[in-house]
Formats: C-alpha cells, sequence, structure tokens
C-alpha cells in the first residue's frame, strides 16, 4: 500500500488479478461489475507482549477475502432464522452501521457470529442471566461447529438445542468494504471487532474445511518486521510446495491480503491497546477501491 494524489490510498493489484483488472481497463470501465454478495468479518484483538495482536486465518487459494483475512464468510438465507438474542436489537445494530435495510444487517450480525464459531470455536453466546459461555472445548463441541460448517443444522439450531442465548454486544462495527467492480466473486463486507469472551480460547476446525491456519499475529510487526511473525514463512512453505512462482520468493501483503484487511490491520498496529482499539470511533461509510492505471500498472484507488 502507498500514498497517491491528494486525498487517495493506493493498493497495489494482487498478480492473480492482472490480467483480469487488465481486461476490466479495456473492455468494462462505466460497466457495473456482478452483484456482490453480503458478508461479514470479525477482527479479534488483545494485548501482546510487543503490541496489539490480532487473529488471523489462511484459507488455501485466491480467495476474494483474501488468503490471509479474519474470520468471516458471505450470508446464509439460514442467518435469518430466529433466535434469542441479547444486546442491541437489529434495528438498532442498523443505526450503528449507517444502514437502511435492518434485515441485512441482522443477517450480517448472525453470520458473524456464525462464521467465527466454526473457523475459530470462538462462541459470542451464553445460558440467560449468566453472561457469554466461558468454555466451550471437548469433542461435542467441535462436532457442532463441523456440523454448522456443513450446513447440516442452522445457527439458531445449534443456540436452541443448547438453550444458548446470542450476545450481539460482544461485537462493535469497524468498517465496511465492498470489493472493486472488476473481481468476478465481489463481496459486500461488513467488518466487526471483538474480543475473546473470558475463558474462550480459539481453535482451527479440527477437518480445517478452507481454513490451513489460524494463530495470533502482532499486526504492527506485520507490517514493520514480518519475519518476525509466522505469516512469511507460512506463505514461503505454501509458494515453494505449490511451485506457485519460478521467482525468489518474497513477502507481501498485497498478494496475501484484500485493502479491506490491510485497513483493519493497519488499524490493529496503531492502537495503544486492544481496549482502545475497541473503544476507537470508525468511519463506517462503504469504501469501494476504484480500478485505475499509474505508471503503466492497474492499481486500487481509495478515495478518502
Amino acid at each position: 500500500m502507498s500514498g497517491g494524489r491528494g486525498n487517495e490510498r493506493i493498493f497495489a493489484v494482487p498478480r492473480a488479478y492482472s490480467t483480469a483488472a487488465r481486461a476490466w481497463m479495456e473492455r468494462g470501465l462505466g460497466l457495473h461489475g456482478s452483484a456482490p454478495r453480503h458478508g461479514a468479518a470479525t477482527v479479534f484483538v488483545r494485548d501482546g507482549e510487543h503490541g496489539v495482536e490480532t487473529l488471523m486465518l489462511h484459507r488455501p487459494g485466491r480467495q476474494s477475502m483474501g488468503t490471509l483475512s479474519f474470520p468471516g464468510g458471505v450470508c446464509e438465507t439460514s442467518d435469518d432464522e430466529p433466535l434469542d438474542w441479547h444486546g442491541p436489537t437489529p434495528a438498532q445494530w442498523a443505526d450503528k452501521v449507517l444502514s437502511e435495510d435492518i434485515g441485512r444487517t441482522r443477517r450480517s450480525v448472525v453470520a458473524a457470529a456464525r462464521k467465527v464459531f466454526v473457523e475459530t470455536g470462538i462462541l459470542l453466546a451464553g445460558t440467560p442471566g449468566h453472561g457469554v459461555a466461558e468454555s466451550v472445548d471437548g469433542a461435542d463441541w467441535m462436532t457442532s461447529r463441523e456440523r454448522l460448517a456443513a450446513e447440516e443444522f442452522s445457527f439458531a439450531d445449534l443456540l436452541a438445542k443448547r438453550s444458548l442465548t446470542f450476545h450481539s454486544e460482544c461485537l462493535r462495527p469497524l468498517s465496511h468494504w465492498i470489493t472493486s467492480d472488476f473481481i468476478h466473486q465481489r463481496v459486500d463486507l461488513q467488518f466487526y471487532s471483538a474480543a475473546v469472551p473470558v475463558g474462550q480460547r480459539p481453535v482451527p476446525l479440527a477437518t480445517q474445511r478452507g481454513v490451513a491456519w489460524l494463530d495470533w499475529v502482532d499486526a504492527r510487526a506485520l507490517f514493520e518486521d514480518p519475519w518476525s511473525t509466522p505469516v512469511p514463512e507460512l506463505f514461503r512453505r505454501q509458494s515453494e510446495e505449490a511451485s506457485l512462482t519460478d521467482d525468489p520468493w518474497h513477502f507481501d501483503l498485497n498478494e496475501l491480503t484484500t485493502p479491506g484487511v490491510q485497513c483493519a490491520l493497519e488499524a490493529v498496529a496503531h492502537a495503544s491497546s486492544a481496549v482502545a482499539f475497541l473503544a476507537a470511533r470508525r468511519d463506517l461509510r462503504v469504501k469501494s477501491p476504484r480500478l485505475d492505471l499509474r505508471d503503466g500498472e492497474p492499481v486500487l484507488v481509495l478515495d478518502e
């Protein structure tokens, strides 16, 4: 990511998307891209030894949400099912995220909680009157995550079966991004932030369905000294094993993340503490980088 003209921010287009970007600039400018699927992602934070850390995961293959990202995914129809609810109501959430569509907002909040549970085992729910659950470890919970991932039942079914209430107050609005027009599988992604509930701990899905790696990352180090984190080595090994390139391997966040993920990481890196990050006021206007040509190369431009 680099500076731009005036109030612009410039993001490099990943090499995997370079051909599509050039084709769109030749034939697609002025046209509407494919309709984006709505989704949600959650940025968990905690205080680390050297700064604020965030929970990140790696999804194999090129993803519209990035191969290095936060727990999340697209909304499903099952996210509309009724469930016991504690905390800000869907209408209050719509007001928080500057949305006029209460139903879509509710779906996004539920999708965030559902995907967090599937991909990390963190459950933003608990028994009525006793707050959020402090322990969701064990084989039975892992089986529930597997079945939820396989869409054998819904998040609402899971909570009802265990007499649990969803705690929407665990989430805070962070940002809202829509994938640029030239990407084939576009997403309209609402980002949330959260802290891991007391007593819980993130655990990868047993079969790692769609998730190859999950860990806490020092956000500041990822920008300033990435090789002090486990992320570069993870992708170096992947690149070599898959023979993705004949060039000497180098670490580049632009190749692994989306502009939305990069900006969220940057916000975490700049935070003085996890509490400060969670309490900060956010710009919740929709951001959608546009495709442009700079110095002969396609880039993504965000007007700020």
